[in-house]
């Protein structure tokens, strides 16, 4: 793990502790039994880390679903402005691209460290006039023509919404959408999905584990089948991007905006940057 990559998870628990208000024996017990946790499993991957500290974090708040309302509330925003850009879409000159990239766009609205959602239908505008600094778009499009079978993996709350529109926009017969096993920060669950729709347009599973990423050893047999059977992995978000950056999966795209500077780096792009890219293994 990287230093960076340590404050990153300190945010998360202040961020925690600023939403629930604990008292301070509560908190104090919060922090230092993640300070421990992260001394002694520093080898460990950032998604896995993340994973062990909002279990934590359930325990020590009492709470299971820590951002239920702001799932919710999110689903509800793009629920609503969901006409709106479908009309964008259609009326674009090519479809496609346009849906593709507010697909990527629809990544900022998470509620983890490197929130950057405090408006989200300003925070959509905004990147909607920027350009994708990788684009990669085309070799997707043929990627799906030649495809049978498609995993799409979900991330956030809110962001399943475009992923919705951009599904529809692909027009395949065999897409799979995948999210998680369990409530973790504002990543979509199986309940979630539903509420925006996902389940009338393609297949929806879980990958059966709580963590705010796809970590292959950990999924359900289910899950496994679906990703070594498919012909071609879609990949939401950059929780799910490190947690399958190494895998040898050999055709997987990721969509997702780089939100902090190491994995920037990483992809050879600045923060908040715009992602469509190939694994290249």
């Amino acid at each position: 793990m990287r230093h960076e990559c340590y404050f990153c998870h300190i945010r998360t628990i202040e961020k925690l502790i600023d939403k629930f208000k604990p008292d301070e024996k509560v908190a104090a017990n919060f922090i230092f039994s993640v300070h421990k946790l992260i001394e002694s499993n520093w080898e460990l991957s950032n998604p896995q880390l993340a994973t062990e500290i909002h279990r934590m974090a359930r325990i020590h708040l009492s709470n299971t679903n820590l951002y239920a309302e702001e799932k919710l509330e999110a689903n509800d925003i793009l629920l609503k402005e969901y006409p709106y850009w479908k009309t964008i879409v259609n009326e674009s000159e090519n479809p496609f691209f346009t849906a593709a990239k507010l697909s990527v766009i629809g990544n900022i609205i998470d509620y983890g460290a490197q929130s950057v959602n405090d408006d989200i239908s300003n925070q959509i505008e905004f990147f909607f006039h920027k350009n994708l600094k990788v684009d990669m778009t085309s070799e997707l499009k043929n990627e799906i023509r030649k495809a049978e079978t498609i995993l799409y993996l979900g991330d956030n709350c809110g962001e399943i919404v475009f992923d919705k529109l951009f599904i529809e926009t692909m027009n395949h017969k065999n897409i799979t959408f995948a999210v998680r096993g369990k409530p973790v920060i504002n990543d979509a669950t199986l309940e979630d999905a539903n509420q925006v729709g996902i389940d009338k347009i393609c297949r929806v599973i879980s990958n059966g584990f709580d963590a705010p990423s796809t970590l292959i050893d950990f999924c359900s047999d289910e899950f496994l089948e679906e990703y070594n059977n498919a012909d071609l992995i879609i990949s939401k978000g950059q929780g799910n991007f490190e947690g399958l950056m190494e895998s040898c999966h050999p055709n997987q795209f990721f969509l997702l905006i780089a939100k902090c500077y190491p994995i920037a780096n990483l992809l050879g792009v600045d923060k908040n940057d715009m992602v469509v890219s190939k694994l290249v293994l």
